[in-house]
């Protein structure tokens, strides 16, 4: 149903030997490291500060414009769900593109250039609101303290194995199943104990809250101000859990990848177990040893450091998300634009983009491709070293603001080399 055009650029496409980009970006980052602990000796992201703009937060709260949001997300789906429950089983189909190219990989540039707005347009939390509550059940601060978003790792986790794993998710039988359960969760429990529960529980908002912590716009003190991006990701307070919601969206892009090297191809081909098994092996294995090697590289930096160095994740997830599924948002974003205008395949063309044509130019320049999905891994492992620096000064003193964080470098050379071996695997 989508075409596999996570990775358009290929080795041979990469300006320098492949042996010499991984040994550049090692060095990148060692380097890097390198000068900030030369130049940069005292915390500075230590608490929200930007310029604030008190106009655009009287536009961005007025109620005309909270309500239009909503209204425009709100239809958006319902007019998604027409296309999933009368619309055609077909590739023409735009339910698909919706599902796995505009919501799984769009909201990831949607939040960096407006910061929470999922939050306030998610149609789930509108739909929440109108049902009326049927039980008087409200948790406790403390009880929403200690679930924290943990709840939405599992339904990240749920839609990854949809996404990679489930048979036949190209059919609309299989999608509707889950669309049910995932409106049943969500918003089922939202009327049972309050629409709190759509925030740790809908794995979209989950993800997209953490890439909104690194856009240019923080509220301080219900006021919208413009900040530096990093200050806004070290300086947003982290729910429970934030760390290994991070983990998990870097496990399933990195199992991603891996999916489509050919010695997994092959191992899980010849193999006589079934593929379902493999893949869901595959997939919890990749999360866990993301997850693993994350903890041991905060613990080793300083006990009950995890939460703080969440931050330091999500510079990281950007850049392999922009790494990997370029080309896929560009391409069958287009083509889900295009078939939008007839959910029912009809013959309608009610948006009037029916008979426009994908734009494929993005195919004639693999090599501008290649790099660019090299910088976003290397410079998103920069800004993930930077955070992890600034964040350890804060809590390291002597020898140790040094050796400290030597296990997160360790950390960070890792995932960068993987990320680089897994993205231009033959």
């Amino acid at each position: 149903m989508i075409l596999p055009l996570h990775g358009l650029g290929s080795r041979q496409d990469l300006p320098l030997p492949f042996e010499f980009v991984l040994l550049g970006a090692a060095l990148a980052l060692v380097v890097s490291f390198a000068v900030l602990v030369a130049a940069w000796r005292r915390p500075r992201f230590t608490r929200p500060a930007g310029r604030p703009l008190p106009g655009l937060t009287r536009v961005v709260d007025a109620p005309a414009a909270r309500a239009g949001v909503r209204l425009l997300a709100l239809a958006l789906y319902a007019w998604m769900a027409l296309a999933l429950w009368f619309g055609q089983d077909r590739v023409t189909n735009p339910v698909f593109g919706f599902v796995f190219v505009w919501l799984w990989v769009g909201l990831v540039p949607l939040s960096l250039l407006f910061g929470p707005l999922w939050r306030r347009a998610n149609p789930l939390r509108t739909l929440a609101r109108l049902v009326p509550r049927t039980s008087a059940r409200t948790l406790s601060d403390d009880a929403w303290g200690r679930i924290g978003v943990l709840p939405g790792m599992v339904t990240l986790l749920g839609f990854a194995w949809l996404e990679l794993v489930q048979p036949d998710n190209n059919t609309l039988a299989v999608l509707r199943w889950w669309a049910v359960a995932w409106v049943l969760i969500v918003v089922g429990g939202a009327v049972l104990f309050g629409e709190r529960w759509v925030g740790a529980t809908d794995p979209f908002e989950v993800f997209a809250e953490r890439i909104a912590t690194l856009s240019p716009w923080q509220r301080i003190d219900g006021v919208i101000h413009l900040t530096n991006p990093l200050r806004h990701a070290t300086t947003a307070p982290a729910p429970r859990g934030a760390a290994w919601v991070n983990c998990t969206l870097l496990g399933i892009t990195a199992y991603d990848s891996f999916t489509n090297t050919t010695g997994w191809v092959g191992w899980v081909q010849s193999s006589e177990l079934p593929r379902e098994l493999w893949g869901t092996a595959g997939l919890l294995a990749m999360t866990l040893l993301v997850a693993g090697t994350f903890a041991l590289a905060a613990r080793a930096t300083a006990a009950g450091w995890s939460d703080a160095a969440a931050a330091s994740l999500v510079p990281i997830v950007v850049g392999y998300s922009a790494a990997h599924y370029l080309s896929l948002l560009v391409i069958e974003g287009q083509r889900t634009a295009i078939l939008a205008s007839d959910p029912l395949g009809l013959g309608w063309n009610v948006f009037g983009t029916a008979e426009l044509g994908v734009n494929t130019g993005i195919f004639d320049y693999p090599e501008v491709v290649a790099v660019i999905q090299l910088a976003a891994i290397v410079v998103g492992h920069l800004l993930g070293v930077l955070i992890a620096h600034d964040a350890s000064l804060a809590v390291l003193g002597g020898r140790r603001v040094v050796i400290g964080q030597l296990p997160m470098l360790v950390l960070m050379v890792g995932y960068t080399c993987a990320g680089l071996l897994l993205l231009f695997s033959p």
